[in-house]
């Protein structure tokens, strides 16, 4: 009777569980999709997980780079190293090693070219002012000056003369070099006079802008000629009348279509007679018969504002601006940062002459660096140089390198970013894109070969006072559009596309020490890969202090790009950046280079705008995991989603068990002391917590409101 009666249960409860129908799912506020048939890239591992190091002040590379510091910059667990170059935004020449030869050794000055011969470790390397330079505005300290307008007429700015038709093998007509002037408001303008250096322009042709700002020349302004625009250059003081009536403008150019090529008395060296050189320039109108200059002449940045085509990168050795320290390469390489993977090496374009690029190839060779990628300037849109001169500069360099040794890679231009898009003034066809007008010079030049990388930066919000909550769904949308512009101006789609550097902003504000910074680093790495791109380099790895700057202070916020926050007497500890990316490189990413493949992965989670506000990001690692990024970008709202897997045209819960790891405000909290102390402190300030979802929860689970989440499948 008992076993009969056991029988009976066994038969009811079968019968019980076959009316009940499949066991209802948990509650999920949408669906993660993740489409198993459409693999959108594969990568080897950390090497597609890089990070940036750049230039510091005088005596804080041994700050900095200490022992203990080196340990916790590798624990990010990041692979590849780009090495940033801070003196090609500061107007700088740069001495990679302090040894090596002067043009002009017995007044040591001139032309320099580092030594390719190894020595002893040096530790640390320097830029040096260019005392012919152009710009008031640089991208680096912007402590310097043009010497165009600096009120002394024994100075002088001269172009590069590797852009004169002796090196570039093109008529000066085809790409002239210029000058621009821009004064703070629009002012009545009939007469130019120059104070000219040796060689002058023998022909030069003098326009004023008709859009809103010839700095970003992102409307339909075009630079129009003066009624009396073509001049022919006498050298001497000049002065020419360029309208017989006074027009209003604020941005004034000056392009000069041909030179002298005479050089100063004495001179053996044919790069002195090649280019233009000015001493002193004046603008403005006559007034009751005499010349009204609306120039400010000042040795500071308080003259007004030039802009210059190029700057010629002679200097002497007591032009060394210690401000400007990099770390060498023998203790980058020994500090085990790059973890053995080649490192990206800079060259400087703008700043810098081909003979010296051969020697840094031949230097780096002899030390036997795995160096494989040459990156050719650093952000040449951001002083305004024209696509064409840095594509004939590249040319050089690339040449020059290459002649050493053939296996280099080289790529730029290094973008900074400026949204909507990088742009330069309209050619003579009308073309403003500056990437287009770059592949084109290369095309003409026949150098295509030597473009094996596309590099830019990607800061996407300039404005670090917006509520991050109206910003951070934009990010992935900004990236898809902007790499979409370059594809359609002429980018070609087979070349890699690498972000050299990367970070919620350009500027300084608290939001990058805090969870939605966090959030744009990490998905930044993460995004760009499903988009096809290569590889990325996250920017702050070195620890830094919190400060403001310009931008911030309306809304009094102190920020840093940074993993680690400077504290008390330089003692470190880790901000919310630091913990994002061993989410990515330690829990996303499985350790190594092994192989990952990536797939379409969507999320209908999304705003009143229609944004994702839940992204999320899939790989297959190489020990047959699936892992998936999840970020919540709801400031407010707890989100609970369901991991789903397409495959062909059958949908289906993730199988099995999940190890979740978690970030967000339970772990991390910024709180600012508004320029008191060390700029604020995080408190808390733990790590991710790590926990199981199990199979009953069918790959269901909850995201914190800004929170960063790594969900890992068995294979």
């Amino acid at each position: 009777m008992a076993a009969l009666a056991a029988v009976g249960l066994w038969l009811g409860s079968t019968v019980a569980m076959r009316g009940a129908g499949p066991e209802p799912l948990p509650h999920a506020d949408g669906i993660i999709s993740i489409e198993m048939d459409n693999p959108v890239n594969k990568f080897d591992g950390h090497r597609a997980m890089g990070v940036g190091v750049d230039g510091l002040e005088e005596n804080e590379i041994d700050r900095v780079w200490s022992p203990p510091n080196v340990q916790a910059m590798k624990s990010a667990g990041f692979g590849p190293v780009s090495y940033r170059l801070r003196t090609e935004l500061g107007v700088k020449a740069w001495h990679w090693n302090p040894h090596g030869t002067w043009s002009q050794p017995d007044k040591e000055q001139g032309y320099w070219t580092s030594s390719s011969e190894p020595a002893e470790d040096y530790g640390v390397s320097y830029g040096y002012r260019l005392p012919r330079r152009g710009n008031t505005i640089d991208q680096g300290k912007n402590s310097g000056h043009s010497r165009l307008n600096d009120g002394d007429v024994d100075t002088f700015w001269k172009s590069n003369p590797y852009l004169d038709a002796h090196f570039t093998g093109e008529p000066d007509s085809l790409n002239p070099q210029w000058i621009m002037v821009e004064f703070p408001q629009a002012l009545p303008m009939d007469t130019v006079r120059f104070d000219w250096g040796t060689p002058y322009a023998t022909r030069f042709k003098v326009q004023y802008w008709t859009g809103r700002d010839a700095r970003f020349p992102v409307d339909k302004g075009t630079w129009r000629d003066f009624p009396q625009a073509v001049q022919q250059g006498t050298g001497g003081t000049q002065t020419v009348r360029i309208a017989s009536t006074p027009i209003n403008a604020q941005y004034v150019r000056i392009l000069f279509t041909a030179d002298s090529n005479t050089a100063p008395a004495g001179s053996r060296d044919i790069r002195d007679r090649l280019g233009v050189a000015v001493r002193e320039i004046y603008i403005g109108q006559q007034q009751g018969g005499a010349f009204l200059d609306h120039v400010r002449h000042r040795t500071s940045q308080r003259q007004t504002v030039m802009w210059t085509s190029s700057t010629d990168p002679w200097h002497s050795k007591d032009d060394i601006d210690k401000d400007y320290e990099h770390a060498s390469f023998e203790r980058l390489l020994a500090s085990g940062i790059t973890k053995d993977e080649p490192m990206m090496v800079p060259v400087p374009a703008l700043y810098g002459t081909p003979d010296d690029a051969a020697a840094l190839a031949r230097y780096l060779g002899k030390r036997g660096y795995p160096i494989k990628r040459i990156e050719i300037g650093e952000e040449p849109d951001g002083q305004l140089a024209q696509p064409e001169h840095y594509g004939a500069l590249y040319v050089q360099m690339a040449a020059a390198m290459r002649a050493v040794n053939p296996s280099l890679e080289f790529g730029g231009p290094g973008y900074q970013t400026t949204l909507p898009d990088w742009v330069h003034w309209p050619d003579d066809k009308g073309v403003r894109s500056w990437t287009g007008r770059f592949v084109s010079y290369l095309r003409h030049r026949d150098a295509m070969s030597d473009f094996d990388f596309f590099s830019f930066e990607w800061y996407p919000f300039d404005n670090v006072c917006a509520d991050p909550a109206g910003t951070l769904p934009q990010n992935p949308e900004l990236l898809r559009r902007l790499l979409k512009r370059e594809e359609d101006a002429g980018l070609p789609a087979e070349v890699p596309k690498v972000i050299t550097e990367y970070g919620y902003s350009s500027f300084v504000g608290q939001v990058e020490l805090e969870l939605p910074g966090a959030i744009v680093n990490a998905e930044t790495s993460a995004m760009f890969l499903a988009m096809g791109g290569e590889s990325s380099y996250f920017y702050g790895i070195e620890p830094n202090w919190v400060f403001q700057d310009e931008v911030g202070e309306k809304c009094d916020t102190r920020g840093n790009l940074m993993l680690f926050q400077f504290y008390d007497e330089w003692e470190i500890r880790p901000v919310a950046a630091y913990q994002a990316a061993r989410l990515v490189n330690h829990s996303w990413l499985e350790a190594g280079t092994g192989s990952h493949t990536m797939f379409q992965t969507t999320s209908d989670v999304r705003n009143a705008k229609g944004q994702e506000l839940v992204t999320a990001y899939t790989v297959r690692r190489p020990d047959g995991k699936l892992s998936v990024l999840l970020f919540n970008k709801d400031p407010k709202r707890a989100i609970t989603v369901r991991l789903m897997q397409e495959k062909d045209g059958n949908s289906q819960v993730v199988k099995g068990g999940l190890e979740l790891d978690q970030y967000s405000a339970e772990q991390y909290k910024w709180n600012p002391s508004h320029g008191r102390g060390n700029g604020g402190y995080p408190d808390p300030n733990d790590p991710p917590v790590s926990t199981s979802v199990g199979t009953d929860r069918h790959a269901t689970i909850t995201l914190p409101p800004y929170s960063i989440s790594v969900a890992t499948a068995p294979g």
